[in-house]
């Protein structure tokens, strides 16, 4: 049976952001991985209140809002990448957003599912590993993006993925994690 955690932050205008974290897979919480929800959430929550803050063509109600975070294999990921995207192959991050979903009572209050971000523990260890990166830096990375996902950010053209990029950069300096693209190169630099 999947293991579940929330977490709850209120703000000044009394909404709550949800941030659901439920484990597909025992080894997420196992050597590397113990205690990551936390970091998770930590992630989820900035990442949220960052692209909100960026996002001024946006607004949410005074009500609470939900983000799933699912927890699991390559398995998993291999068949959602076939599923949703017709990609026969794992990823680390997918993200699932639910704008147009009904907002629906939880506890007896109206929340709006923003939606779920996927995260595929073994992809995302052979990146980290192969990049020289702690995993839970990695992790909350993935977890940046695939929040932002949810709000409506991407990276389809090269100035999707300035900004998007920029957002994530900033986001992960707040959160004490080092810019993931600090050695890339730009192509066409003059």
């Amino acid at each position: 049976m999947p293991d579940q955690t929330s977490a709850n932050e209120t703000n000044e205008d009394e909404s709550t952001l949800l941030v659901e974290i439920v484990t597909e897979q025992s080894d997420w919480e196992k050597g590397a991985w113990d205690g990551v929800q936390d970091d998770i959430q930590h992630a989820a929550i900035a990442a949220f209140h960052a692209g909100i803050d960026a996002r001024t063509d946006i607004s949410f109600p005074d009500v609470d809002i939900e983000i799933g975070i699912r927890l699991t294999d390559d398995k998993e990921m291999r068949n959602l990448n076939a599923q949703w995207r017709s990609i026969d192959r794992p990823t680390n991050v997918l993200s699932f957003p639910n704008w147009d979903a009904v907002s629906e009572p939880f506890n007896g209050e109206v929340v709006i599912l923003l939606g779920d971000v996927v995260l595929a523990r073994q992809t995302i260890e052979a990146e980290a590993d192969g990049a020289n990166l702690p995993h839970v830096n990695h992790v909350k990375h993935l977890v940046v993006h695939g929040v932002l996902h949810l709000l409506g950010f991407d990276h389809e053209t090269d100035e999707e993925a300035d900004i998007m990029e920029s957002l994530e950069v900033k986001v992960l300096s707040n959160i004490g994690v080092a810019s993931p693209y600090k050695h890339r190169k730009k192509e066409n630099v003059i």
